[in-house]
């Protein structure tokens, strides 16, 4: 909630800007407020991230991210693909820093090598890519 302080919003304006894009489904002030002192027990529908999101004008991502971290103690780490594409994969919490760095530069070859392969020709005979 620290982007709150950064745009010097109340809650209660928060509240009059956390509208569902899809659903319409507002927050109200209260839930945000119990959200913000860590008193939301569950983890919150994906209505009401996309409406936090919407208050904050931060993207949906990154809520999903910071809900994953307090109710899954899920670290997410992400390794973009292109613009509008990217692959997110969880990390525990425990996990050793060094096994983070490994497990993102798998992820990170494992995007190198697919792209590789499309920016590879078709196969003359075929017409298809090769395996």
């Amino acid at each position: 909630m620290h982007e709150r302080k950064e745009q010097g919003l109340s809650y209660r304006r928060m509240a009059v800007r956390a509208i569902d894009p899809v659903t319409g489904q507002t927050l109200g002030f209260q839930w945000i407020s119990k959200l913000a002192a860590g008193q939301v027990a569950k983890t919150p529908e994906p209505w009401q991230m996309r409406a936090l999101a919407t208050a904050m004008d931060v993207s949906e991502d990154l809520v999903k991210t910071l809900a994953a971290r307090q109710w899954l103690e899920y670290e997410i780490s992400e390794v973009r693909l292109g613009s509008d594409e990217w692959i997110l994969f969880r990390l525990a919490r425990d996990l050793p820093d060094e096994d983070k760095r490994m497990l993102r530069r798998m992820a990170e070859e494992f995007v190198r090598r697919q792209n590789r392969r499309l920016d590879e020709p078709p196969d003359a005979g075929t017409g298809t890519q090769p395996p």
